[in-house]
């Protein structure tokens, strides 16, 4: 299915009742959801990726208060977090996606990786079998868990310094450009003096994903009015570079300890070939190419 016909679907679905409700459904029949176990062990990986960032600062996740930007339909990282010794976490989204049958299901299928996630925060699997033996019926209770959606992460009303780890997979390009650098200043509000933030940042064309005639780069081509001939709120993309997420992220108060750049197979060849926007000629080669941007950053000294 071509990629701009996706759009148009999700444009329609944007402005009718009941949109949301009815794109959540076909996430399941045709969309990420369908592969249900591939899509957890998808972001089993992505968590343990996070995790490697953590320990390479010496950041330790047992007893950790944490807050999620970002829920979408399965928590998957905030599960992960509890059973490698989490204390609590707080995760936002600006929709309710989550839903119960959906979240017995990723209980089930996160047994099988057991293993690797004791590997990945260095606890002890016996300990984490008995955590994960401990889970009853109210999952999101007995994990420490409050869903906080509709919610604002630029406005979570928690004390201030109050939290360890703030973390977000996959979302920070999903945040229009206006409302980011109130994310980020909110983020160092309720930090710690001792905590990080850590994100995980996919700034390449998400349609790619599902067309795979295009390149992750695609949407350089468009300026700003034909993109939002394109763009939607069920599948919002800001576009954002990614020294941009990097700039908002400083002038926001936080101090950056350390960053992850990729670059995804035949995205350099395709961007050649592109003819790129007057919007994005102000970047070089390399931050165009980039298609994904991992951070973990600190509170900056006053």
């Amino acid at each position: 299915m071509d990629w701009r016909a996706k759009a148009m679907a999700q444009n329609l679905l944007a402005k009718v009742p009941f949109g949301e409700r009815i794109n959540d459904l076909l996430q399941l029949r045709v969309g990420g959801l369908r592969s249900f176990d591939s899509q957890v062990g998808g972001k089993v990986n992505d968590w343990i990726g996070m995790m490697t960032l953590l320990a390479d600062w010496g950041v330790s996740v047992r007893n950790a208060a944490t807050v999620e930007i970002g829920t979408g339909w399965i928590p998957t990282l905030p599960l992960c977090f509890w059973l490698a010794g989490g204390q609590s976490c707080i995760t936002y989204d600006v929709c309710r996606h989550l839903r119960p049958e959906l979240t017995r299901r990723l209980v089930r299928v996160l047994e099988r990786h057991l293993n690797a996630i004791a590997q990945a925060a260095a606890f002890p699997l016996a300990d984490m079998r008995q955590r994960y033996a401990e889970i009853g019926n109210d999952i999101l209770t007995t994990c420490g868990i409050t869903y906080v959606a509709p919610g604002d992460a630029s406005h979570t009303g928690l004390p201030d310094e109050s939290i360890d780890i703030v973390f977000s997979n996959s979302v920070l390009e999903h945040i229009t450009t206006e409302a980011l650098p109130a994310v980020m200043q909110e983020t160092r509000r309720i930090l710690r003096p001792s905590g990080v933030a850590v994100h995980c940042v996919a700034c390449n064309d998400h349609y790619a994903h599902f067309d795979r005639s295009i390149s992750y780069v695609n949407y350089l081509r468009f300026s700003a009015q034909e993109w939002r001939r394109w763009n939607n709120s069920l599948h919002y993309q800001n576009r954002l570079r990614a020294p941009d997420f990097l700039r908002v992220a400083e002038e926001s108060g936080l101090s950056l300890v350390a960053v992850r750049q990729y670059v995804r197979p035949g995205v350099e060849p395709a961007l050649k070939a592109l003819p790129i926007a007057p919007e994005f000629r102000r970047y070089s080669r390399a931050e165009l190419a980039t298609t994904s941007v991992n951070f973990v950053c600190r509170r900056a000294s006053a």
